[in-house]
């Protein structure tokens, strides 16, 4: 074997060893899953700080938002409370969503049932009883965002060793306006002769929703009956024989075709005389309602978180006190103590 054949056999070696050698670089496998941010305004509800009806006491505590299938409208999962209540981030099966958002969680809202059994057109946030007397609805903000899609997660290849094996991303942000489905009434009440009355027993308002779509944000046609306290006292004179009486309470309000088709809104007030009687006034409170709506549109369209005031004047009749001695001879009527607002009498 010549000198030429053997440079020939080692040159031949020598490239085998290097291609054997020069391998490909290792690339690291991992899973992308996708995740939708949605980023939402409440600067329409009363959790705003710039609102109107903003309460301390009463603050935003999260988001609870239920995921219905966009085919056949069932619930698919309703997701834990979410503290962070402008900029959720969510991560749902593959699929596509129909989204139902509320405040807070479920366990914050006790005066209020949710029909999770029900597709999502009826979807509504109710109240059990036929006249509610304590348990009326709590503040609820709502807004739905359609056709959300999520797709399978998909194997992903980097050139340098990611931190996990799992690669979580936002890949679209989706924006929503929060918008009251409550409403706040407040009734007032001037009476004339108030020196004839010693307490109240409770008070009905009929007409009122008993549900509202959480998909629709309308209040149902079905109607219940609120009952509450009229209880807070404001003398207007110096001989104490005028008086303002109020109370605020929640309601899912009222069905706006339902009022053009003729319902009626009645209240009823029930008054303790002196002479331990009660004196009943009930009164036709439909035109308020109506003036209410007509003069709302532009700002109901608008969604506006609007109060519903209901305001009327009682004179009630001469009554004499109850003698002592015929205090004992029958039960006096129950009533609830009254709530003082003290101001200033100008004598």
């Amino acid at each position: 074997m010549n000198n030429k054949t053997i440079i020939h056999i080692l040159s031949g070696l020598a490239m085998m060893t290097s291609v054997a050698c020069s391998r490909d670089h290792l690339y690291y496998e991992t899973v992308g899953r996708e995740k939708v941010q949605l980023n939402i305004d409440w600067s329409k509800t009363a959790f705003s700080p710039e609102s109107k009806g903003y309460d301390d006491d009463n603050r935003l505590n999260g988001v609870t938002i239920f995921a219905f299938d966009s085919i056949n409208g069932r619930l698919v999962e309703e997701l834990p409370p979410n503290a962070n209540y402008s900029t959720p981030v969510i991560r749902l099966a593959p699929g596509t969503y129909d989204l139902i958002l509320i405040n807070d969680s479920r366990e914050e809202l006790p005066g209020i049932r949710f029909n999770t059994g029900s597709a999502l057109g009826d979807f509504k946030a109710y109240i059990d009883a036929d006249t509610v007397y304590t348990d009326y609805p709590n503040y609820l903000a709502v807004s739905a965002v359609r056709n959300v899609s999520f797709r399978p997660e998909g194997k992903e290849y980097f050139h340098d060793m990611p931190d996990e094996y799992f690669r979580d991303y936002v890949s679209r942000e989706i924006n929503t306006v929060q918008k009251a489905v409550t409403k706040k009434i407040n009734v007032k009440v001037y009476v004339k002769g108030m020196n004839y009355c010693k307490g109240m027993q409770p008070s009905f308002m009929t007409g009122l929703s008993k549900s509202v779509n959480l998909s629709t944000r309308k209040a149902s046609k079905e109607t219940t009956v609120y009952a509450f306290n009229l209880i807070n006292r404001e003398f207007r004179n110096s001989d104490y024989t005028e008086a303002m009486l109020t109370q605020s309470f929640n309601s899912f309000g009222f069905n706006g075709e339902r009022l053009k088709e003729g319902e009626t809104f009645e209240l009823t007030l029930n008054f303790v005389l002196v002479d331990n009687t009660i004196h009943t006034v009930k009164t036709d409170v439909t035109p308020q309602f109506e003036e209410w709506y007509k003069e709302h549109q532009i700002d109901l369209d608008l969604n506006l978180d609007l109060d519903i005031d209901v305001a009327f004047e009682v004179e009630l009749p001469p009554a004499s006190p109850t003698p002592p001695e015929d205090q004992n001879q029958g039960m006096a009527p129950e009533t609830v103590p009254w709530n003082d607002i003290i101001q200033e009498i100008i004598l």
